[in-house]
């Protein structure tokens, strides 16, 4: 399988495989591409290899992706090894055909940068999961993953960190609070959550707590935790 080419230029534009990607403004393009490249995989229906190069710091390296977003270094040469899902089933175990190909639409459409049609799709979809086999559904949850994910990329941060909220709750009462898909998700709530500005963050920012503080590990020393509850006390007004 031939690699991935991504390039980040030294005024922080990106690249995959020569094909720009919208990157917002102030967010660390890297980042965006690896939100990217996890799309990519989600839709080919197995990890990917990519070879970046971040012309910033002239930092060279090989990754494999995996559908979850996970990532591991990978040797020049090296093959892409079989992932275990830290998040949940794949979904095609248990959506009818129809549910399969809505959710390759909305990969296809998020592969082409048009992530408008994409949550469009996803909302859809998500909707229609939720009727058919309720909030806390293996499937539901994980499409509402890739829904998040999209939120992020298209920056609404808050919307991605709220969902990322719920998703971590269903997958902490449906898996465990301890469980992987749980806390992979409440990860990706307070990666979301920093993101979000000072004027939005409050909002969204107790409900996160109230979540990490469950299935975080040990909430009363995690980093995390103690990070969301800073600022959360420094934007509450006096």
């Amino acid at each position: 399988m031939t690699d991935t080419q991504v390039r980040i230029t030294p005024d922080g534009a990106a690249l995959i495989d020569a094909e720009p990607i919208d990157v917002p403004p102030g967010v660390d393009p890297a980042r965006v591409v690896l939100q990217q490249l996890a799309l990519d995989a989600a839709g080919s229906g197995g990890p990917i290899a990519a070879a970046i190069h971040d012309t910033r710091t002239e930092q060279r390296l090989r990754l494999q992706i995996n559908p979850d977003g996970s990532t591991r270094a990978l040797a020049p040469g090296e093959p892409i090894l079989p992932h275990t899902p830290a998040r949940a089933p794949a979904v095609e175990s248990s959506t009818s055909p129809e549910h399969e190909q809505a959710l390759q639409a909305v990969y296809e459409a998020g592969r082409a940068h048009d992530f408008a049609r994409a949550a469009a799709q996803a909302d859809r979809l998500l909707a229609d999961l939720t009727v058919t086999h309720g909030e806390r559904h293996p499937a539901t949850l994980t499409t509402a993953g890739v829904r998040a994910d999209l939120a992020w990329m298209s920056g609404d941060y808050r919307y991605a960190a709220e969902l990322w909220t719920y998703i971590a709750q269903g997958w902490a009462q449906s898996a465990g609070p301890a469980s992987r898909a749980a806390r992979s998700s409440a990860r990706q709530a307070a990666a979301s959550w920093k993101d979000v500005p000072d004027t939005e963050a409050l909002a969204s920012g107790q409900p996160l707590l109230a979540m990490l503080a469950t299935v975080a590990p040990t909430p009363e020393t995690n980093p995390t935790v103690l990070a969301v509850r800073r600022r959360i006390s420094l934007l509450t007004p006096a």
